[in-house]
C-alpha cells in the first residue's frame, strides 16, 4: 500500500470511567462500520473519536458525560501516538499526547504524557500545532493572522448528523466564509508549502512593521508636539556649538584673574569629582563588558540554533532511512561476537537486550524527538530575540556614558589647573553659564540617544518594508503558479462526485445527468448544473457523497492535505430508503477496496448492507438497547489490560 502524507488512521478507541474501560473498539485501515439499533450509542462513539482528534462543540449525552477520559491510538503518517482528552462540555479543553501505543499509554505515569492547550501562547504550543507537525502539515493562518486548528480541519473530515444536509462544513458558531475558503484550499493542497511559509513571513513582517510604526509615532507625538527638534543632524550641531561656547567661556575664565586662578581646588571638591569619575568609568566598563558578553551569548545562541536545525534535518533523514531499511538486525553480539538467537516469530523484542519493543516504537520516538527539537528551536529563538533587544539597549547607552565620562574628565582637569575665586563675581557668572551649557549638552545627548533610536527604527522599518515588497511579489508569483493545481484539485473532486452520483439508484434525475458541479467552500454549498435543492434523502446522499469524493481525490492526488480519513455518521439519514442506503454502502466499500493508497473510513449505520455484514468491515460489537456502546457496569479492573 502507498502512503501519502498526511494520513491519520484510528487504531483503537478506549473510554474510561473511574479507572475502568467502558468502551474499547479496535479499528483498521479501509472501511470500518459501526452498527446497532437506534439510540444505542453509535453517534456517541463517533463523537468520542472526533473530540479526541480536536473537534469542538461536541454534544455529549448524559451517559457520555459520566465518562472521564477518551484514549485514542492513532497512526499519524508512520508514527503511532496515543491521544487523551477529558470528557467535558466546556470549550477549548487541552489534549495530552503519549508517544507510543495504547498499551503503553494506559500504564504510563503522568510524566510520560505531554499536555498541550487548545490555544497557543508565547510560551506554549497548542495541540493543533503539535499534530500538524506530526503529520508534516504546514501551519495555516486564517483572516487576521488567526491560526487554523484541528477543529477547523475536522469540519470537513467529520460529517455529522446535526449539520444541515445543504452545508459542506460541520456547523461552527464562529463560522466565516473566508475561513471556510482557506480550509478548503488548504486540504485540497492547492497552495504549496512555500506559499504558506511566505504568508507566515508576511504576517511576521506586518507585525514587526506595525510595532516599529507605533514606536516612531510615540516618539514624534511626545516630542514633536512640544516643539523639540530631535533631528540627529540638529542635535549634533547643537552639541558642537555648545562645546565651542563652553571652550570660549573657559578661555575667558582663565584670563580674568591670574591671581585667583593660581589657587588650587579644594580637596573636598576634588574627592567628589574623583568619585564621580570612578563611577563613570565603572559604568562605561560594565556597559562595554555587557556588550561583549551579549555578543558572545548571541553567537553561542546562533550556533545552538544551527545545531538544532541540523539535528531536525538529521531526524528527518533518520525517519526516511528507517522507512526504507527498517530496524537493523544483529546476528552477532557487537561486543563478544557470540551468535545471537533470533526472537520468536510472534515476539517483538530487541535482538541484543531482549527487551519488549513495539514494532513502530522507533517511528513514535522519532516523532517525539522531532516535536521536542521544534519546541527547543522555538524557545531558543525567543531567547536570541531577547538577547538582541538587550544588546540594542546597551549599544544605545554606551555613547551617553562615554559623553558623561568625557565631561567629568574635562571638569576635573579644569578644576585642578584653575579654580574660581569666590571674590570674582564675574568668574562665578561664567562658571554658572558653563554649568548651564554643560547641562544643555547632557540633555542634548539624551535626545541624541532617542534620535539614534529613531534613526535605527526608521532604517529597520525601511528594511522590513523592502522585505514586505519582496514577499508580496513572491506570493503573487506563487499564486499564479498554483492556479493550475487549483483547477486540477476541484476537477478531481467534481469528477469523483459525479461518478458517485451516477452510481446512486434512480431516485434523483438530476444526479443521473449531472454535468457541471460547482463547489464553493466559502459559501458552504455546492450545486449541480446550477441547482442546489433536492429531496431530503438526496441532500443527505449528496453531502455524504461529497465527503467521499474528497477522500477519493486525496487518494489519487498526493499533494492533497486531506489526511485520508473520513468519518460519516448515519448514512441513512433524511428518511433514505434501505435499498438506497445499502447501495451507498456498497459504493463506499467498492471505491475503498479499489484504492492502493492507505486510508480509513469510519461510518455508522442502523442497517448494514448484508454483503458488508462481516468481520472484515464491522468493528466492535453490534450495539443494542440492552447492550449499548458505553458499558458503565463492566470493564477490566486494570486500565492497562486490553483484549487481543
Amino acid at each position: 500500500m502507498t502512503l501519502h502524507k498526511p494520513t491519520i488512521l484510528v487504531n483503537r478507541l478506549v473510554v474510561m470511567k473511574g479507572g475502568r474501560s467502558v468502551m474499547n473498539i479496535p479499528f483498521h485501515a479501509g472501511l470500518n462500520i459501526i452498527t446497532g439499533e437506534n439510540s444505542s450509542g453509535k453517534t456517541t462513539t463517533i463523537r468520542f473519536i472526533a473530540y479526541a482528534l480536536g473537534s469542538e462543540g461536541i454534544s455529549f449525552n448524559q451517559v457520555a458525560q459520566l465518562c472521564d477520559e477518551i484514549y485514542l491510538e492513532v497512526t499519524a503518517n508512520d508514527a503511532v501516538v496515543t491521544l487523551r482528552r477529558g470528557v467535558s462540555t466546556q470549550l477549548m479543553r487541552p489534549l495530552s499526547i503519549f508517544w507510543g501505543t495504547m498499551q503503553g499509554a494506559l500504564t504510563a505515569g503522568s510524566s510520560m504524557w505531554q499536555q498541550f492547550p487548545f490555544k497557543r501562547s508565547e510560551m506554549k504550543e497548542s495541540f493543533s500545532q503539535v499534530l500538524f507537525r506530526l503529520l508534516d502539515m504546514p501551519e495555516l493562518r486564517g483572516e487576521g493572522g488567526s491560526n487554523i486548528t484541528m477543529h477547523q480541519l475536522m469540519r470537513l473530515i467529520y460529517s455529522d448528523q446535526e449539520t444541515p444536509s445543504s452545508d459542506l462544513f460541520r456547523f461552527d458558531r464562529f463560522d466565516r466564509g473566508i475561513t471556510r475558503a482557506a480550509i478548503g484550499d488548504y486540504l485540497l493542497g492547492i497552495d504549496s508549502t512555500e506559499l504558506y511559509d511566505l504568508k507566515l513571513l508576511e504576517s511576521a513582517a506586518d507585525k514587526d512593521a506595525s510595532a516599529i510604526r507605533v514606536s516612531i509615532r510615540t516618539i514624534y507625538s511626545t516630542f514633536g508636539n512640544s516643539g523639540t527638534n530631535i533631528s540627529l543632524e540638529f542635535l549634533n550641531n547643537q552639541i558642537q556649538t555648545l562645546g565651542s561656547e563652553i571652550l570660549f567661556l573657559q578661555s575667558r575664565l582663565e584670563n580674568i584673574d591670574s591671581g585667583a586662578a593660581s589657587k588650587t581646588s579644594s580637596s573636598k571638591e576634588d574627592n567628589e569629582l574623583r568619585a564621580q569619575l570612578t563611577d563613570a568609568h565603572m559604568a562605561l566598563s560594565k556597559l562595554k563588558e555587557k556588550k561583549v558578553n551579549l555578543e558572545t551569548e548571541i553567537a553561542d545562541s546562533e550556533l545552538f540554533l544551527r545545531e538544532l536545525e541540523e539535528r531536525m534535518f538529521s531526524l528527518e533523514e533518520s525517519a526516511a532511512a528507517e522507512s526504507y531499511l527498517g530496524t537493523a538486525v544483529f546476528s552477532f553480539c557487537p561486543s563478544c561476537f557470540t551468535k545471537l538467537q533470533p526472537p520468536e516469530a510472534n515476539q517483538s523484542s530487541c535482538a541484543l537486550c531482549k527487551s519488549d519493543m513495539a514494532e513502530d516504537s522507533a517511528r513514535s520516538q522519532l516523532a517525539r524527538m522531532k516535536n521536542e527539537l521544534a519546541l527547543q528551536l522555538r524557545e531558543s529563538g525567543m531567547i536570541r530575540v531577547q538577547q538582541l533587544e538587550e544588546l540594542d539597549k546597551v549599544v544605545l547607552d554606551i555613547p551617553s556614558a562615554q559623553s558623561r565620562l568625557k565631561a567629568l574628565e574635562t571638569e576635573f582637569k579644569r578644576n585642578q589647573a584653575h579654580w574660581r575665586s569666590p571674590d570674582h563675581i564675574l568668574m562665578q557668572s561664567l562658571s554658572k553659564e558653563i554649568g548651564g551649557k554643560e547641562q544643555e549638552i547632557k540633555n542634548a545627548l539624551e535626545l541624541k540617544k532617542l534620535a539614534d533610536l529613531l534613526e535605527r527604527l526608521t532604517d529597520k522599518l525601511g528594511e522590513i518594508e523592502a522585505r514586505q515588497e519582496w514577499i508580496k511579489g513572491r506570493i503573487e508569483a506563487v499564486t499564479r503558479e498554483q492556479e493550475g493545481r487549483r483547477n486540477s484539485a476541484y476537477l478531481a473532486v467534481a469528477n469523483n462526485l459525479k461518478a458517485i452520483l451516477k452510481d446512486d439508484l434512480s431516485r434523483q434525475a438530476e444526479f443521473e445527468r449531472a454535468d457541471s458541479i460547482n463547489i464553493d467552500f466559502g459559501a458552504n454549498q455546492l450545486s449541480i448544473d446550477g441547482q442546489r435543492e433536492f429531496s431530503a434523502s438526496s441532500m443527505v446522499f449528496l453531502r455524504h457523497g461529497f465527503h467521499l469524493a474528497l477522500l477519493l481525490s486525496s487518494l489519487e492526488l498526493p499533494y492533497f492535505r486531506y489526511p485520508r480519513l473520513l468519518i460519516i455518521d448515519g448514512v441513512e439519514d433524511g428518511g433514505m430508503e434501505v435499498e438506497r442506503s445499502y447501495n451507498f454502502q456498497k459504493i463506499i466499500a467498492r471505491r475503498s477496496s479499489q484504492s492502493k493508497v492507505v486510508h480509513q473510513i469510519i461510518m455508522t449505520t442502523m442497517s448494514v448492507c448484508p454483503e458488508l455484514d462481516t468481520s472484515e468491515y464491522i468493528v466492535g460489537r453490534k450495539f443494542t438497547h440492552e447492550e449499548k456502546s458505553i458499558d458503565i457496569q463492566a470493564g477490566p479492573a486494570h486500565p492497562g489490560i486490553l483484549p487481543s
